[in-house]
């Protein structure tokens, strides 16, 4: 009985040294933040001096905000991310002639009679207007979260015969872009089995793979991987190197990687040449 009451107070007190680690974790976020915001840099030393803690420590912090998206680590300390537009509206107009160089590389890749997934975004709504147009394929399945992808593909009247099959995924709607989400998302993707995923990171990098700034993105682009025989990244030059928040395929799970020509000029990607074999740059 003593036991059991010694071991009830050694958790107790781990779960409370816990708790109190993530109060002053959040709390030294929150200072990197705001240093960031009024400096536009936040230096390591500085860190250490306010809380008292190790380089280490703060090290991992940085780390940790790096991979979620909120800043850019650098030699002593860190900076704030140039970060893309979050505004759809935006970013189905940015980089529009790499996203098409992209898209006409991976329709090469493709043939007839295929079941695809594509999740949604810029770039793959930039894919569905490549496979619609008069150089796309016929009798593709396209599942989809994405309206404008759905919309793009969705049989028209007037044409002689119907090129494609399209699949919109139950969920949540959301606008920005306008698509399903959620739980009963996730669940419609498993009930499929697809040939191939085609999808469009916010991210991508050597060590992590192709990332999605939204979690929700992730988890759905991560679904699709997974219920995918092969899967096609597509990612123009600024998303080499990009931080985002959370990882939906690492390297090794790339059948290929495309890219527009300006990629070769970004750092990493000399690091993706390496580990990503089916890598394909376009144009």
């Amino acid at each position: 009985m003593l036991n059991e009451e010694r071991w009830g107070n050694y958790a107790r007190a781990k779960a409370l040294k816990r708790c109190e680690y993530e109060m002053w974790q959040e709390e030294r976020h929150q200072k990197i933040r705001s240093q960031l915001t009024i400096f536009g840099q936040v230096s390591i030393d500085r860190i250490v001096e306010d809380f008292g803690v190790s380089r280490e420590t703060v090290r991992r912090d940085l780390m940790e905000m790096e991979l979620a998206g909120e800043l850019r680590r650098v030699r002593g300390g860190a900076v704030p991310v140039a970060r893309e537009d979050t505004n759809f509206g935006i970013r189905v107009t940015q980089r529009l002639q790499e996203k098409r160089a992209i898209a006409a590389t991976a329709l090469g890749l493709l043939q007839s009679g295929l079941t695809i997934f594509m999740d949604a975004g810029s770039t793959s709504a930039t894919m569905a207007e490549a496979l619609a147009g008069p150089n796309g394929l016929t009798d593709l399945t396209i599942i989809t979260n994405s309206v404008d992808v759905a919309q793009q593909l969705a049989e028209r009247p007037g044409e002689p015969t119907r090129r494609f099959r399209v699949v919109m995924l139950a969920g949540d709607f959301k606008q920005d872009p306008m698509e399903t989400h959620g739980a009963a998302t996730i669940n419609d993707i498993h009930r499929y089995r697809a040939d191939l995923a085609l999808l469009a990171p916010w991210g991508v990098d050597a060590r992590m793979g192709a990332m999605n700034y939204f979690l929700h993105g992730a988890e759905i682009a991560r679904a699709m991987v997974q219920n995918a025989e092969r899967t096609i990244i597509l990612a123009d030059h600024s998303k080499v190197g990009a931080p985002a928040r959370s990882v939906f395929c690492p390297t090794d799970e790339m059948d290929h990687l495309i890219v527009d020509a300006k990629a070769r000029m970004r750092p990493g990607f000399d690091e993706l040449a390496k580990v990503v074999p089916g890598l394909i740059v376009a144009g």
